[in-house]
């Protein structure tokens, strides 16, 4: 009995995809720090976080009820529960529904209502838009469909009741770019796949010159953003020392892997490394100004 009972929350915790949810903790906390310029109570970052990854899961979930049959085709996703049979269809979207309603719930209650709809419109747009309209009908899929994965900033700054001022706008729009770059690295790496499954990601077809440009082009549009942020959102020396630093990075690898210098999970693995240290950055920036004051 308690064997299933494990096997079953394994189950759960593998049909949530807890770890493409990351970007969501890297990006949402820093958020809330910038917007207000100080550390928000810890009672109010547990609420987004919680708030948001459960409408993060929720999407998730309905992302694979939707593409079951494509997942069985593909090697990466052989194995998610829906296709195993380890979790029936029905029982995953009364999971999905179940967090999703938790989640703006969570997030209307204890934090903005503003927060509560950013947070229930990248659900819907997720599940329904990317999923269900573009990632089978263009390989532009991640570009428009990347809006949703952006989303955790916005909700991050409005769960401190800030407004949606350009400091906002500019972290959402740092994510946008960096997105695209970082899903056609992966989406090289795992051609076949998608090919096997009939998804129209560029790499399957475009040539990898090509998706290489698109990331190379990706790449810079980030760096550029990430500059122009540290004046909108008035950083010092610290964010710029890392944007500058980490975006010349980025570019390298991205004229690296156009040279086939480095694999395309090389690229991907990095460009997580990259979002992530920018966000820590903007952190360190405003406690060490805070610390001068």
């Amino acid at each position: 009995m308690v064997t299933n009972m494990n096997q079953i929350f394994s189950s759960y915790v593998k049909l949530s995809k807890l770890r493409v949810i990351e970007l969501l903790l890297v990006t949402t906390v820093p958020s809330m720090i910038i917007a207000i310029y100080g550390m928000p109570p810890i009672d109010l970052v547990l609420f987004t976080l919680t708030g948001g990854t459960l409408l993060a899961i929720s999407a998730n979930v309905m992302n694979q009820v939707f593409e079951v049959g494509r997942d069985s085709l593909m090697e990466r996703t052989s194995s998610r529960p829906l296709v195993t049979g380890e979790l029936t269809k029905k029982n995953a979207i009364f999971y999905s529904i179940f967090c999703g309603t938790a989640g703006f719930l969570i997030l209307f209650i204890f934090t903005t209502q503003l927060a509560a709809l950013i947070g229930l419109i990248a659900n819907l747009f997720y599940t329904f838009i990317y999923t269900l309209l573009l990632k089978p009908r263009t390989n532009q899929n991640i570009v428009i469909g990347g809006a949703s994965g952006a989303a955790p900033v916005l909700i991050g700054w409005t769960a401190t009741g800030s407004s949606l001022e350009i400091g906002a706008w500019i972290l959402f729009l740092l994510v946008f770019t960096w997105t695209p770059a970082h899903f056609w690295a992966l989406a090289i790496e795992n051609k076949s796949d998608y090919e096997e499954a009939d998804f129209p990601m560029l790499s399957t077809q475009e040539t990898y010159e090509r998706t290489s440009i698109f990331i190379a082009l990706y790449s810079c549009a980030t760096v550029i953003v990430s500059i122009i942020a540290a004046p909108i959102l008035q950083l010092g020396i610290i964010y710029l020392f890392v944007s500058i630093f980490f975006g010349s990075n980025l570019m390298f690898k991205s004229y690296n892997l156009f040279r086939r210098k480095i694999q395309p999970i090389q690229y991907f693995v990095f460009s997580n490394t990259y979002l992530a240290v920018i966000f820590i950055g903007i952190v360190a920036d405003v406690l060490w100004t805070l610390k001068e004051i």
